[in-house]
């Protein structure tokens, strides 16, 4: 069978807290049994998950280690019946966590099935040989810091489960810190103000871009790896990262081919596989945090519209790039929680200020970028100021108003999207040099 039962995958040994518990507790059972999350049990019969990169997160928030998980908040987990088919529950996995609970016939929970269970069940044979990790870089950038960097600086980057920070010397990747590496440095109370170097995981191992799908699902399911570091053959230099989720699509992708081929069998079943489909090239589309478009879209988007401009010269487009104001501050004051409030709450502002044949992208970190077809330049002016104005009329729960700086530029006929895009940023940046707040 194609499709593993979910029980199957799930694993039953776990590793649980109460939520009255203080999160130093489950800092320390995640240290003791080597994992990077732990299970909620709630007095209701619910459960959710408490992950390495919370835990990070709330060591430098106000909050503290010492703060009852209750307080502090955690994952709800998605529930799956045991018995479930892989195939009809995928979708469970697309959150950022990875994770979903496995509950019997009585509503006892059986296990937890997590993205490295259905990555371990995929077989490298069924993957496409000739498509190479080139192909797929385009989501997850290298996070890197050099070899001198004091341990909590790194440490405050680990914001997501799948995210590490590279360990550079003389620009050569030298070592690798990864949420699992943080558990065991916070555990151990290392001082923060140690030089990374001191403390991270040597060797890094990396992998060439031009190593198949196939090869890279087997490679990180024999080194039981969350993400594999690529690197260029070519010159050696560290040019992305691709995550367990990454692959799965991948796989899943794979599969819906390789059901075509028994169409008249599998009737209901290819039914079912395109749906999931489609689901996962829109995941592979959108960022995860603000449900929004990612870069790789919107630079799509943007190809094409360029194409059009080459048949059309007549009809213009534009680009806004947009930055929050002080995103920093938000996150340093109110936490990286309410941060990521307020960059949903931006981002859904923006959205509704829109035309439907318009694109808002989420660009990276705090930053976002609009397309707009059929757009002179003084058009997108006047709509990034409409923007601009009511965003800070917005007052945001907590946090208060919110303002964000806007640059504006329109399509020159034959220059290049990285050409736009620089004068946008450009505009962006004389916007915050002239006071944020405005539009340049």
């Amino acid at each position: 069978m194609l499709f593993p039962l979910i029980d199957e995958l799930a694993t039953t040994d776990i590793v649980s807290v109460l939520p009255r518990v203080a999160v130093r507790h489950a800092l320390q059972k995640m240290s003791q049994y080597k994992v990077r999350n732990v299970v909620v049990e709630e007095a209701s019969g619910g459960y959710g998950l408490l992950t390495a990169s919370d835990v990070v997160r709330l060591r430098f928030s106000q909050l503290g280690l010492d703060a009852a998980i209750s307080d502090v908040g955690y994952h709800a987990l998605p529930y799956i019946a045991k018995g479930s088919n892989l195939l009809d529950v995928i979708e469970l996995f697309d959150d950022a966590h990875g994770y979903a609970a496995v509950i019997d016939e009585s509503n006892t929970l059986f296990g937890i099935v997590s993205n490295t269970d259905i990555l371990a069940s995929l077989d490298p044979q069924t993957m496409l040989q000739r498509q190479q990790l080139r192909d797929l870089l385009r989501r997850h950038e290298v996070k890197k810091m050099p070899y001198d960097t004091l341990i909590g600086d790194v440490l405050a980057c680990l914001v997501d489960q799948d995210d590490a920070v590279v360990v550079t010397k003389q620009g050569v990747g030298v070592g690798i810190v990864t949420t699992r590496d943080a558990i065991r440095l916070l555990h151990d109370e290392v001082a923060l103000t140690d030089p990374v170097h001191v403390h991270m995981s040597v060797p890094l191992r990396t992998v060439t871009c031009d190593l198949t799908v196939g090869e890279a699902v087997a490679a990180m399911r024999d080194l039981n790896f969350k993400r594999l570091v690529v690197e260029d053959p070519q010159n050696r230099e560290l040019i992305g990262i691709i995550t367990q989720r990454d692959l799965i699509g991948v796989a899943y992708s794979r599969w819906a081919e390789l059901m075509h081929h028994h169409a008249l069998e599998l009737r209901e079943i290819i039914h079912v596989l395109e749906n999931k489909t489609a689901r996962l090239e829109k995941i592979a589309a959108t960022d995860p945090l603000t449900g929004m478009a990612n870069r790789a879209r919107f630079e799509e988007l943007l190809l094409t519209e360029q194409e059009r401009h080459c048949r059309l010269p007549a009809v213009p487009f534009s680009v806004l790039i947009v930055d929050i104001d002080r995103f920093k501050q938000i996150n340093d004051t109110w936490g990286h929680n309410q941060g990521d409030i307020v960059l949903r709450g931006v981002a859904q502002h923006i959205q509704g200020q829109l035309r439907h044949i318009d694109t808002l992208a989420r660009w990276g970190g705090e930053e976002f970028a609009v397309l707009l077809p059929q757009t002179d330049f003084e058009a997108a002016r006047l709509v990034a100021g409409r923007i601009c104005r009511s965003l800070a009329q917005n007052v945001f729960e907590r946090v208060g108003c919110v303002t964000a700086s806007f640059g504006v530029a329109m399509y020159q006929t034959g220059e290049s999207a990285s050409a736009l895009l620089g004068r946008a940023d450009d505009a962006l940046y004389r916007a915050k040099r002239n006071g944020r707040n405005r539009v340049e």
